[in-house]
């Protein structure tokens, strides 16, 4: 593979994006739109050429459908002439990258990214789209303003997005090499049995079912015994004998972090929840409607006296 592949394949990714955002005939994005999908092809090509290692073929055909529907879906949030479209687009991104966590087994990073930007960031942009101007009928689309319909700089635009995506690529074509290596099963095995040993319920429930016999926890003992890993898995030594450890009952990568959060970080986690907290407040008071008071109800609700009356309504009529 040349060392300028990936850095032409940007280029010409950039190009085509260009042609989407700026306006012009449909010829010119149709031109775009197929220079964008040769675009992409080239970069799984030359991705699949710098990472190392096999890969599982039905994992690499699922990162291909991920990938290809985020990348599609981002490029249409961009150019979409309505604003509500675009925010569907900006979901159907959202739902393509979990996809992309879960195939790298991080489920917490999955539906964290869910819950927060499909969840409660897109419904803050949904209000404001409600109070934004748009068009009477879904065919009055020149009704829509001009900063809705056309980008302003596509230019500037394309230019950023090409600095990120040299950035992206140098990191991903040259800093494979200087990763560490991968931590060693003994390492992980620690760590899976440390933790599974503060985790009591999960500790004792894979106890019992490799022993239903057991009395658990120990009698007489100040602490659960630890776990213990040997070429057969883990086990766990009580009442001088060993019982075997199912591995179902090791902790998932989202315990891991579940853990981390609460252990480790409670003060961040803490203010991770203020925030999306303001965020639904901001969401309510976007879209609560002015009630509009007269001037009598005004003047009562201020313990004043009402200036009309029913019987001068009444008189006047």
């Amino acid at each position: 593979m040349d060392g300028l592949d990936p850095y032409i394949a940007c280029l010409a990714g950039s190009f085509a994006l260009y042609l989407l955002l700026r306006r012009g005939p449909l010829v010119m994005k149709l031109v775009g739109a197929l220079l964008g999908l040769g675009t992409m092809g080239w970069l799984v090509v030359i991705c699949s050429e710098v990472v190392p290692g096999e890969v599982d073929p039905a994992r690499n055909v699922l990162f291909l459908v991920f990938a290809t529907i985020a990348i599609s879906a981002a490029v249409r949030m961009i150019t979409h002439s309505r604003p509500v479209y675009a925010a569907l687009y900006f979901v159907m991104v959202v739902m393509s990258s979990a996809g992309l966590f879960l195939l790298m087994e991080a489920e917490f990073m999955a539906f964290a990214l869910i819950i927060v930007y499909a969840g409660a960031i897109l419904i803050t942009y949904m209000f404001v789209l409600m109070l934004a101007q748009q068009a009477s009928e879904a065919e009055q689309i020149d009704e829509a303003p001009l900063y809705d319909r056309f980008a302003r700089e596509p230019g500037a635009a394309v230019i950023v997005g090409l600095i990120l995506a040299g950035t992206i690529v140098t990191a991903s074509t040259t800093g494979l090499g200087q990763l560490p290596p991968p931590v060693d099963a003994a390492t992980v095995n620690t760590a899976n049995g440390a933790l599974l040993e503060q985790l009591p319920n999960q500790y004792r429930d894979a106890v019992l079912a490799a022993d239903p016999d057991l009395v658990w926890p120990p009698e007489g003992a100040d602490s659960v015994p630890p776990i213990q890993w040997d070429a057969d898995g883990p086990y766990v030594h009580v009442e001088g004998r060993d019982v075997r450890i199912d591995e179902e009952f090791m902790p998932s990568n989202t315990q891991h972090v579940g853990w981390s959060l609460v252990a480790s970080f409670p003060a961040s986690l803490e203010v991770a929840g203020v925030i999306l907290l303001l965020a639904m407040f901001g969401a309510v008071v976007l879209a609560r409607r002015q009630a509009e008071h007269s001037e009598d109800e005004l003047r009562v609700d201020a313990g004043l006296k009402p200036v009309h009356t029913i019987e001068d309504e009444e008189g006047g009529a």
